[in-house]
């Protein structure tokens, strides 16, 4: 099983303060690490690091000025550096965090965030030994498939096997310290007791007991669960932004026959589920802010994930977005023996950037006061894909319409794709690609029609009819994945609420966004042949109650020619047509502007990301790119993980080695994946 040095007993201390250790040269020789060079950090010259990752933001809906979210717009970035071209992986949400912290790339179910089953994702057995898929996991359900890929979601499994080892595997192995914070975790019994938080009971696990993830007659939801993938009033936790519990190598295995310990052993002993590495994130006893009051309590890694309202994916808060835990002032309430800011009162329901903002000004202060951050600290906060701006409704961000947007902000097909790309940097050149891995690829028919819906999962951009059929994959049925209305296709018709009157040509609909723009109107009060033309959403504002709304949005009731028409009279509700193939419109139909039959969605778009640390310059930035795969990679060079005492061998690679011997796992070992850089760590020979 596993093989440690001697000296492991002995850096047990030092490691909890996050120094990093000498391995003895007949366990395994030091590793040159070429990226800590790269960066200009030495070794250990980090030596804790704050991860904080937000949801569904893309950059120009979060750092462009189009939102009330000044924090992380303006305050952090003047504290560190921005990464103006950070891509996530691919989309939905799930497949992200695993990327993350494994380097494996999405596949249906995780890019579905496992909304069916959480079941086993291949076996060991499954696990591609060589090649450029060394490392990645093979779906039995996706190599059933003829195309080899893209089996149907729930037909793939959620959980990857013992063997898929993970960053915190290599934390564990290297003789460091690690936590993972949720926000709201365990608030609810029964809803997220399976171990490190997963989904279910305590007697839910994927291998024997698979939680089913909406509810049926065989297996109906817990006594007062409505949903395991979204917020609840009183618990906004959801499992699948927490990458632990996805991972048979840190769970461990339950199987019939006994228990299968997890793939390493933490430092400190205990297991990689116990209260030392899974936590609450206001935690009385073992919280961030009661672990931050000694450097020594202080883990080496921490991962911390907002709820479903902190962390900017919901537009109105089922629970607290801590508007209540600040003074008059500003001033975030902590301090020992303070009840936990989801104790307070809130003064909104708002969500989306609002409350993200509200989040960060609430810990990223408590985090930067602390004596671990002080010496050696970093601080990263970024998101795990990014929306395209301007063609997805609830997002709670300003359309382009009410700034006055330029050609490249209009909604259409070529301007979501650009927006919506893969980025990474490759033997020193920016890239627009990504690794698709064996069961998310892409491929294209004779007439250019998308076969798969690879990473980007085909979001946000509209297809054929054609193009919607999962089964069997045909020429002809070319884009089964998940898709801008759940379709496939153009988007149905529609009823709006609305408010309007013949005094006014502006109606009054907070479901309205950009792309709507064009739609036929009709409903009693609105004239014949009446059109959406301009359209404007201003947010957010305070939402009183979780039913409320977060946009004012309007626009301008329009002739076919474009001249403005008023309402006959008042109007409470109203009717927008269906949209359609550009060229090809059904009666009824107008003209869908995300129209596209060909291109590609191939990663998880450009969120951004900033990270804060004395060892950057504040208020800097930079214009490479860089994707999940490359913050792994950097997060095991910071800790050097190459050198750890574990070296169980793997199908493919070793724990500490990983699959490229230099401690690099999955896609975050790609020949000539260049992790963060010196113009990263810009500040990296300070004293």
């Amino acid at each position: 099983m596993w093989r440690r040095a001697v000296v492991a007993v002995a850096s047990i201390g030092l490691a909890a303060a996050g120094i990093a250790t000498a391995t003895s040269a007949s366990a395994h020789p030091l590793q040159t690490n070429t990226t800590i060079a790269s960066t200009g950090l030495k070794a250990g010259q980090i030596k804790h690091v704050w991860l904080i990752i937000l949801e569904n933001k893309s950059y120009d809906a979060t750092f462009t000025g189009l939102n009330q979210n000044s924090y992380l717009w303006k305050t952090l970035p003047s504290q560190g550096v921005l990464l103006k071209n950070y891509y996530g992986t691919g989309h939905s949400s799930m497949d992200n965090y695993l990327s993350m912290v494994s380097g494996q790339a999405p596949e249906e179910d995780t890019q579905s965030d496992c909304s069916v089953a959480n079941t086993d994702f291949g076996t060991n057995a499954s696990i591609v030994k060589t090649g450029v898929n060394a490392g990645q996991v093979a779906s039995t359900a996706n190599a059933a498939q003829p195309s080899g890929a893209n089996a149907p979601n729930g037909a793939n499994g959620c959980t990857y096997p013992t063997d898929t080892a993970t960053l915190f595997n290599q934390l564990d192995a290297a003789g460091k310290t690690w936590k993972g914070y949720a926000q709201d975790l365990g608030n609810q019994p029964g809803r997220e007791d399976a171990v490190c938080g997963g989904p279910g009971s305590a007697d839910n696990n994927p291998t024997t007991n698979p939680t089913a993830m909406s509810g049926t007659a065989s297996k109906p939801l817990p006594t007062g669960v409505t949903s395991f993938t979204g917020a609840q009033a009183n618990d906004q936790y959801v499992a699948k932004h927490f990458p632990f519990p996805w991972f048979h190598g840190l769970t461990g295995t339950v199987t019939s026959t006994g228990t299968t310990p997890g793939l390493t052993k933490p430092v400190q002993g205990g297991t990689d589920c116990d209260t030392n590495h899974i936590a609450n994130l206001d935690s009385s006893s073992n919280g961030l802010f009661n672990d931050l009051q000694h450097e020594s309590t202080t883990p080496a890694f921490s991962w911390i994930s907002p709820n479903n309202c902190s962390d900017a994916h919901d537009a109105i808060c089922q629970g607290n977005n801590l508007s209540g835990a600040f003074t008059k002032s500003g001033q975030p309430v902590y301090g020992q023996g303070t009840p936990s800011p989801q104790t307070t009162t809130p003064t909104n329901s708002t969500g989306g950037l609002y409350a993200s903002d509200l989040f960060l000004e609430y810990y990223i202060p408590m985090i930067e006061k602390s004596a671990a951050f002080k010496d050696g600290g970093l601080i990263d906060i970024t998101f795990d894909e990014g929306n395209p701006p301007f063609t997805y409704s609830g997002n709670s961000f300003n359309n382009a319409n009410a700034y006055a947007p330029t050609s490249g902000d209009e909604p259409n097909a070529t301007a979501g794709i650009i927006a919506d790309a893969a980025g990474e940097n490759i033997n020193g050149k920016n890239v627009d690609t990504e690794p698709t891995g064996v069961n998310s690829t892409l491929q294209t028919n004779s007439q250019g029609q998308q076969l798969y819906p690879g990473p980007g999962n085909n979001s946000f951009i509209d297809r054929p009819p054609v193009c919607t059929s999962t089964s069997p994959l045909t020429p002809a049925n070319c884009v089964p994945g998940i898709v801008r209305g759940g379709s496939g296709s153009s988007p149905k018709a529609r009823t709006d609420v609305v408010a309007a009157s013949a005094s006014s040509t502006y109606v009054l609909d907070p479901s309205i966004v950009a792309d709507d723009t064009g739609r036929a109107v009709t409903g009693s009060g609105i004239p014949a042949n009446s059109f959406v033309g301009t359209v404007s959403d201003t947010g957010p504002q305070l939402a009183s109650s979780s039913k409320g709304s977060v946009i004012n949005g309007s626009f301008q009731l329009v002739d076919q020619s474009g001249q403005p028409v008023t309402p006959t009279g008042s109007v409470s509700s109203i009717s927008l047509s269906a949209e359609g193939a550009p060229g090809y419109l059904a009666p009824g139909q107008t003209a869908d502007p995300l129209y596209d039959a060909t291109d590609a969605t191939p990663g998880g778009g450009d969120t951004g990301s900033v990270l804060i640390s004395p060892f950057i310059k504040p208020g800097t930035s930079t214009t490479t790119y860089y994707n999940h795969y490359s913050w792994l990679a950097t997060m095991e060079d910071i800790f050097n993980v190459s050198a750890g005492d574990d070296y169980k061998k793997l199908p493919a690679g070793t724990v500490s080695g990983g699959i490229d011997g230099k401690g690099h796992l999955g896609f975050a070992a790609q020949s000539g994946l260049r992790p963060f850089g010196r113009d990263v760590f810009n500040n990296a020979g300070r004293r």
